[in-house]
């Protein structure tokens, strides 16, 4: 018995020492870049709302997933040929929120939908409207893009190190994670809903019933939902 025990508490230990390296690389949330939340707008345009509930697509992933399945989009132009607004200079549409969650991983926010770009003439710079009361961008495109990579039989490890190596040097233990769990999981959940993947549960609800009222657990959220109603009603002014 004495024997057992000690290969208990052995194992015990095994596991705590492992466990807390794994939360830390998969769990741990750190906050974003100090100018995203310097202004109300930016915060909108790019804050990470959630509170890490949401999977979200590895950083790496999201990037790459333009180049490696380019026939999947409307036309030229990466994310921006599906609708989405694009600030100038920006690294990412608007309504992406970057963040490190255990690892880089990219989710979206309410202004993915509520943001949108509106021009006078094709050859004219877009201008983006914080909030358009009654207009919402189509995400429906972007969602299909992603279940339809999903489906590809080149979404596996070796095509998307293929464009990844172009952009960073993963260390050996986040090719492993990236081979191994990051993008098998990753493929099952977007081929069944992609939109679990991308938003929190509170902004998939508003999309399937933008009339509802059902409140917000989260304070940022609480907070940018107030914030939207006074600019839609600046901008009816």
């Amino acid at each position: 018995m004495k024997k057992a025990a000690r290969i208990l508490v052995v194992l015990a230990l095994l596991a705590l020492l492992l466990g807390i390296p794994a939360w830390w690389k998969l769990r741990h949330v750190v906050p974003q870049p100090g100018w995203i939340a310097s202004n109300q707008r930016d915060l909108y345009f790019y804050g990470a709302v959630g509170g890490g509930r949401t999977t979200g697509l590895p950083y790496w992933m999201w990037l790459a997933m333009p180049r490696l399945f380019p026939e999947h989009l409307s036309g030229p132009g990466g994310y921006a040929a599906l609708g989405l607004s694009w600030e100038e200079g920006r690294e990412m549409p608007v309504g992406f929120a970057k963040q490190w969650v255990g690892y880089i991983r990219v989710t979206g926010n309410c202004a993915l939908c509520h943001a949108v770009s509106t021009s006078r003439d094709r050859d004219d710079v877009p201008t983006i409207r914080t909030f358009a009361m009654g207009r919402t961008t189509d995400v429906e495109p972007l969602l299909a893009f992603y279940r339809n990579c999903a489906k590809d039989p080149r979404f596996n490890a070796d095509e998307f190190f293929s464009e990844i190596d172009g952009d960073t040097k993963l260390s050996i233990a986040d090719r492993l994670l990236y081979r191994y769990f990051l993008i098998p999981r990753i493929r099952k959940a977007l081929i069944e809903d992609p939109a679990a993947v991308l938003l929190p549960p509170e902004i998939r609800a508003h999309v399937r019933d933008p009339h509802s009222e059902a409140p917000l657990s989260d304070q940022r959220m609480t907070d940018l939902a107030k914030w939207m109603r006074l600019e839609g009603q600046s901008s009816t002014q």
